[in-house]
């Protein structure tokens, strides 16, 4: 009865894991948040609607912070460039590097925005401050030449 079992056993495990290899597919990843990549050409090449939250982490990292977006969103935000490192002498003589950072300091802030089923449909990009910048949707509805979204985009967004 034993090696039946594990005859049994066996069998399930390799079609389990077969049946998982063709589900699964090659995700593009988008490209990385750098200071010397212009915020046009990462939003214009970042694929939407197809990054789930785990792949975002695996290639971004931990977000800055998340929040809830106005239109009801989760959003992950990240930083890039304009850190400057300052050191602080504590009162027990202990020595802290802080990396500060400001509006206008050449600070430039991407916001993931995740659909209800943790993929990413839009990223919004900032660089002075609140609604100043550019949305992935905007500039790849420019590279493309119309202002009509293709079918399937921000088809979750209210």
């Amino acid at each position: 009865m034993k090696p039946v079992l594990n005859v049994l056993l066996t069998l399930t495990t390799i079609a389990a894991s077969v049946a998982l290899a063709g589900q699964t597919r090659q995700l593009s990843m988008p490209p990385s948040f750098a200071e010397k990549l212009e915020p046009e050409a990462v939003l214009s090449a970042y694929p939407l609607g197809v990054i789930p939250k785990q792949a975002a982490f695996r290639h971004h990292g931990k977000a800055l912070r998340t929040l809830i977006l106005p239109n009801g969103k989760e959003g992950w935000v990240y930083q890039v460039g304009g850190k400057q490192a300052q050191t602080y002498q504590h009162p027990t003589r202990e020595k802290h590097t802080v990396y500060e950072t400001g509006p206008g300091n050449g600070v430039r802030t991407y916001t993931l925005m995740f659909d209800d089923k943790g993929v990413v449909i839009d990223v919004l990009y900032n660089e002075k401050g609140r609604h100043d910048g550019l949305t992935a949707l905007q500039v790849q509805r420019k590279v493309r030449g119309d202002g009509t979204p293709r079918k399937d985009e921000g088809r979750d967004v209210k």
